[in-house]
């Protein structure tokens, strides 16, 4: 039985790699544990934030003056999903401490560069957080 099958929800990612994301995100939202599924809109919402900063800055589509603003910004995503773990007794789980790290990161940044560089961090973390969601 196919997971379109088992729960009736039908993509149109082609990309595999996102495409078995969505489908580990359904499953999480189908299990129907409130926090868990706040934790995974939350995590995706900061992964969605520095995916479009990185970006944007390899392009130069931002100023340089702007870093103290995004910092603010990107790590305010971050501290939302680590408060929301803590709420939840979610804060132990795999990946937690190395998000946390990744707010320190965000917090000390002196530039837009290496906010950026923080963007495939932050997306291989939220791997193992949602993994670490969908298992418990």
């Amino acid at each position: 039985m196919t997971y379109q099958d088992k729960f009736g929800y039908k993509t149109t990612i082609e990309n595999e790699h996102w495409r078995n994301e969505e489908f580990q995100w359904a499953r999480i939202l189908v299990a129907g544990d409130p926090a868990k599924g706040m934790v995974l809109l939350y995590v995706q919402k900061a992964c969605t934030a520095f995916h479009e900063f990185e970006p944007a800055w390899k392009h130069g589509a931002l100023r340089p003056d702007q870093v103290e603003f995004f910092r603010g910004r990107l790590a305010t995503r971050i501290r939302h999903v680590l408060v929301t773990m803590e709420n939840n007794a979610l804060d132990t789980i795999n990946g937690a401490g190395e998000l946390r790290d990744i707010l320190h990161a965000v917090e000390s940044a002196q530039t837009q560069e290496e906010l950026a560089e923080l963007a495939e961090k932050l997306h291989t973390i939220n791997h193992v957080l949602l993994d670490s969601l969908e298992g418990d």
